[in-house]
């Protein structure tokens, strides 16, 4: 080490133990308190606590879905998503909507706790226009979360190209919307290149 440089020293007596808790059907168990944990060092009992875990905060969660441009293709793989659904709610108190979006967004299901409801949408999606307002869409959905009980955390689930083509929104905007509503954003997303070109050329 060189010695001109200052030597900084930290103790800690905290140690983060990340715990995920099964029950014997596989489902996590979100319900549990530190007095249901038992931490030794040496055989001698720690004193734990339990940092509160947002994952079982009741969920609102707006899925966004393109349905015109280069989404028009792929509107019959949006009906497979009950799993990838599951795994984002969890087993918590929840309000799923879905939003389409082409050139500009539409509230297709209004938010509900009947995931069927929305399984039975995505898997009817009707073809859009040519548009992609990707943009638009997230800001239309966060604006519909901001009406949400303020008990609920709020997610996107993005379902789209990765070209945005004329929303009104930018991209700071965009950006900003979803950091001030603290909004987690989760998306699949599929090539647009070809879509792109096809789109510009038949201009």
């Amino acid at each position: 080490t060189d010695p001109d440089q200052p030597t900084l020293t930290v103790r800690s007596t905290l140690v983060q133990v990340p715990v995920l808790v099964k029950n014997k059907t596989g489902r996590v168990v979100f319900e549990l308190t530190a007095d249901d944990f038992l931490v030794t060092d040496n055989g001698v009992r720690q004193k734990t606590t339990l940092d509160a875990d947002t994952d079982s905060q009741p969920l609102a969660l707006a899925i966004v879905v393109e349905t015109g441009g280069a989404g028009a293709q792929h509107l019959r793989d949006y009906g497979q998503l009950d799993s990838v659904l599951d795994a984002l709610i969890g087993n918590v108190e929840h309000r799923v909507a879905v939003i389409g979006f082409d050139s500009a967004p539409h509230l297709l299901v209004p938010f509900s706790s009947r995931t069927a409801d929305v399984s039975r949408a995505l898997a009817g999606l009707d073809e859009g226009d040519n548009g992609a307002a990707i943009l638009d869409g997230i800001a239309f959905a966060v604006e519909r979360l901001r009406a949400q009980p303020t008990r609920y955390r709020r997610a996107i689930l993005l379902l789209s190209e990765t070209v945005d083509q004329d929303s009104k929104t930018n991209l700071d905007e965009a950006v900003r919307l979803i950091s001030d509503t603290n909004t987690a954003m989760y998306s699949f997303s599929f090539s647009s290149t070809r879509a792109a070109v096809s789109h510009e050329a038949s201009k």
